[in-house]
C-alpha cells in the first residue's frame, strides 16, 4: 500500500498497515452512504514489535529501541492486549509455560545432532 506521508514509498507489511486502513475503508463506505465523510489514509508509523520466541524479542515503540526480556514484556503486553478475545486462555497458557518445565515433544529438545539427513523412501 502507498504510504502518502512519504510519497513514491509503500508501508511495511506489519499488523498496523492492515488493521487501520481496514477502520478507514469501513468509515469511507459508510460516507459513501451519507454517513459521515471520506478520509484518506496516511499512515502514523508507531515502531514495531517482534517475538522472537523465548525471552527474545525486537521493539521500537515510538522511537525508543529496546531488544530482550523489555522488548518481549512489552510486546507480548501489546499482542494479549490487542486480541479480540480469548486473553485469559492465552495468559494462562503463558503462565503455564513459564513456570512449567519443555513439553518432551517440543522442537527444542530434538537436537539437531539427533535427526536424519538422508532418509531412503519407502518402495511402492
Amino acid at each position: 500500500m502507498p504510504d502518502l506521508t512519504y510519497p513514491g514509498q509503500v508501508c511495511g507489511m506489519t499488523a498496523q498497515h492492515a488493521q487501520r486502513p481496514g477502520k478507514l475503508v469501513v468509515r469511507n463506505v459508510a460516507a459513501s452512504l451519507g454517513h459521515g465523510t471520506r478520509k484518506e489514509y496516511k499512515h502514523d508509523d508507531l515502531g514495531l514489535l517482534v517475538d522472537l520466541g523465548g525471552l527474545a524479542a525486537a521493539a521500537n515503540p515510538l522511537n525508543v529501541p529496546l531488544s530482550g526480556p523489555a522488548a518481549n514484556a512489552l510486546t507480548r503486553g501489546y499482542h494479549l492486549y490487542s486480541m479480540s478475545g480469548n486473553r485469559m486462555r492465552v495468559l494462562a497458557d503463558r503462565a503455564m509455560n513459564a513456570t512449567t518445565p519443555a513439553e518432551p515433544t517440543s522442537l527444542a529438545v530434538i537436537s539437531a545432532e539427533s535427526v536424519p539427513l538422508n532418509v531412503e523412501k519407502p518402495r511402492a
